[in-house]
């Protein structure tokens, strides 16, 4: 009963230890979770950061590629530097790999870390490449000089100077080598310690495979105590396992083997507590790891910013230089083009101007044709009339050889004589409508040729407009392209002084490197003030020539102006003479009317003449039968004897000779 007891009190003890056990594991999950969550918001800053990373390698290799096509890719590097195996590799090349695996470790993944290798290889490459055949050339040339010299004091001491600063230059290169050595220690030995961050992560995850089993014994080791609590349950007596302090009937060898097991659980308990205490005194350990690493993430990020180191680079100089030539080519092209652009718009103004030239040429010409065509129809219409006059002068003749007809030839010369005047009328009227005629085609052309001005006003006013919106858009671009050019290089500096600053010191390479350092500033702002002066001189060359594309474009609007007046007043001219073609039109159709009219009325007069004609030879007739018949009365009155004169018979001669006279008196009616 006592070992029962005992158990059981140890059962309770394991038990409360697995409830903190149980607690503290909870607390290390949370824990975990909130390092996860951490975790995942450094992965995000990684990859904004390997994005960073990887446009300005692109954006390096661009600009380090337009440098490169210049330069020597086979020029050889300085001294060689050793090693960490022993071999020897060129200063070049060892700055690259150390350069390049500084970038790895804290920049890039492991999944993006030969394409970042081999693009700031690249990158890298170039730029040295640059550097080391501008030192080169600088060298030579300086060594060219010392010898074009001539020998005397002043040489000398610039010889030697030249010396003493080429000495101070190489033990500056050695210095910034030994700290690129240095620098490539420390690289390895944060790789290093990623591994060991690793391999704790792995020996991390072992534990916890470890603890889970362990819980899982514990809780198998509480179900078996749970079975044997259950036999040694009071219902029933006595227990089964110790019924009786005598009875001695289970051996006690299962009983020394259950406390050896528990004695065994209770060790292997506290070798597991002890584990847990050592493995979060890791874990906190790579806590101030991960937030060190974070720290210095932070101070990479914060010297990416500095863009000053980059645009004082001479790599970014070169370029500047050669952008600036490049727009002095522009500009001179431009101007070529305008000065071809200007002689075109003058061929094409002088071309014009002789088309109209043709033009108004041309409008005579027609005009002319227009007069002679209907002078010809009236030459036309005045014989037609001349030989009807004539006619009508032979008929007239011929009518007046006849008796009793002075009347009527006396009208038709009247009517004769009146035809000239109305004609010479009517040709006067005819020659005012040639005269306006032709007062209006020189109108229309006028009106033609300040039309085509006109236009060509307004074509010279769009080119104008649309020269000037180009002019605004280069303007813009070459603003933005300038604060392009100065942010690649503030990056470019960025990018060199980045690692010049990256590792430890001595006193006086900090001091000469912080007067250099305020010497590239000061050169910095100088340049920057120049090149604001530039662009603010340009601007203002912009500025005055768009004033003077205004005054231009105000100048041409006015002229516009003025032209469409003239327009104008030219349009309320010919609607005017149009108005007033308009009504002569309508008095000539009035007089041909009028001459019609006439025409009609001669034709009737003529006919009338015939029938009046007719009637007088009828009427003569007449006479000459009465004649006859008086004759004959006559005749008969001389044969006829006197008793033989009846009444009855004179009143039959009086009769006939009554109806006579009343036949020539209706005649005559008939024929007035």
């Amino acid at each position: 009963m006592l070992d029962f007891a005992v158990l059981k009190y140890r059962n309770q003890k394991l038990s409360e230890q697995l409830a903190v056990h149980k607690f503290e594991y909870h607390a290390l999950e949370g824990k975990f979770d909130d390092l996860k969550q951490k975790q995942k918001a450094h992965h995000e800053t990684q990859d904004l950061a390997n994005k960073s990373w990887e446009h300005l390698v692109r954006d390096l290799k661009a600009i380090s590629a337009c440098k490169s096509g210049f330069q020597n890719p086979s020029c050889s590097a300085g001294p060689s530097n050793v090693s960490t195996d022993g071999t020897c590799i060129p200063k070049d090349k060892d700055f690259l790999s150390r350069l390049v695996e500084t970038g790895a470790t804290e920049s890039s993944g492991c999944h993006l870390e030969n394409h970042v290798h081999s693009s700031s290889t690249d990158v890298l490459q170039n730029i040295l490449f640059s550097s080391n055949d501008s030192w080169h050339a600088n060298k030579k040339s300086l060594l060219d000089l010392f010898a074009a010299l001539p020998e005397n004091e002043r040489s000398r001491e610039l010889r030697t100077t030249g010396t003493e600063l080429s000495l101070q230059l190489n033990d500056a290169i050695q210095e910034l080598s030994d700290l690129h050595l240095k620098h490539r220690r420390l690289t390895e030995k944060h790789h290093e310690e990623r591994c060991l961050n690793a391999r704790s992560k792995a020996e991390q995850k072992l534990l916890k495979e470890e603890l889970a089993s362990a819980v899982a014994e514990l809780e198998e080791s509480n179900h078996k105590l749970a079975v044997l609590k259950a036999q040694g349950d009071p219902t029933h007596g006595t227990p089964i396992l110790f019924p009786t302090l005598g009875n001695k009937s289970l051996p006690e060898d299962n009983v020394r083997d259950k406390q050896k097991e528990l004695q065994d659980l209770e060790a292997c308990h506290k070798e597991f507590t002890d584990l847990i205490s050592q493995r979060l005194v890791e874990i906190r350990r790579l806590h101030e790891d991960r937030i060190e690493i974070l720290n210095k993430l932070s101070t990479f990020q914060n010297t990416l910013m500095d863009f000053k180191s980059i645009s004082s680079s001479k790599a970014f100089q070169v370029l500047k230089d050669q952008l600036q030539k490049s727009q002095a080519e522009l500009d001179h092209c431009r101007m070529l083009l305008e000065k071809l652009q200007v002689n075109k718009d003058k061929l094409i103004w002088q071309e014009r101007e002789v088309n109209v030239k043709v033009d108004l040429s041309g409008i005579p010409h027609r005009v002319s044709l227009n007069c002679e065509s209907s002078i010809a129809v009236l030459e036309q219409n005045r014989q037609k009339v001349v030989d009807e006059k004539n006619m009508l002068a032979l008929k007239l003749e011929e009518s007046s050889r006849e008796p009793g007809r002075n009347q009527i030839i006396s009208e038709f010369k009247a009517l004769v004589s009146s035809l000239p005047g109305e004609m010479g009328a009517m040709q006067t009227e005819l020659s005012k409508y040639k005269d306006d005629a032709s007062e209006l085609h020189s109108l229309r052309a006028e009106v033609h040729s300040v039309s085509d001005i006109l236009a060509r006003k307004e074509h010279t006013i769009d080119e104008s407009l649309c020269r000037s919106a180009h002019a605004g858009s280069e303007t813009r671009g070459l603003r933005s392209r300038v604060c392009e050019l100065r942010q690649t290089n503030c990056e470019l500096k960025l990018f060199v002084e980045m690692y010049k600053r990256d590792s430890t010191d001595s006193r006086d390479l900090l001091e000469s490197k912080d007067g250099e350092y305020c010497e590239w500033a000061h050169v910095h702002s100088l340049k920057s003030s120049l090149d604001e002066s530039r662009l603010e001189q340009r601007v203002k060359v912009a500025i005055e020539a768009e004033a003077m594309s205004q005054q231009r474009l105000a100048s041409g609007e006015a002229e516009i102006a003025e032209l469409r007046g003239k327009m104008e007043s030219a349009r309320r001219d010919i609607g005017s003479l149009s108005e007033l073609l308009k009504s002569k039109h309508e008095e000539g159709e009035a007089y041909l009317s009028e001459i019609e009219s006439i025409g009609q009325a001669y034709e009737d007069i003529q006919t009338q003449n015939q029938q009046l004609l007719q009637q007088i030879i009828e009427r003569d007739d007449h006479n000459t039968k009465g004649a006859e018949t008086g004759i004959l009365c006559a005749k008969a009155q001389e044969y006829v004897p006197f008793s033989l004169a009846t009444p009855s018979y004179m009143s039959f001669c009086c009769q006939l000779v009554s109806w006579t006279i009343l036949q020539q008196n209706i005649l005559s009616f008939h024929f007035y």
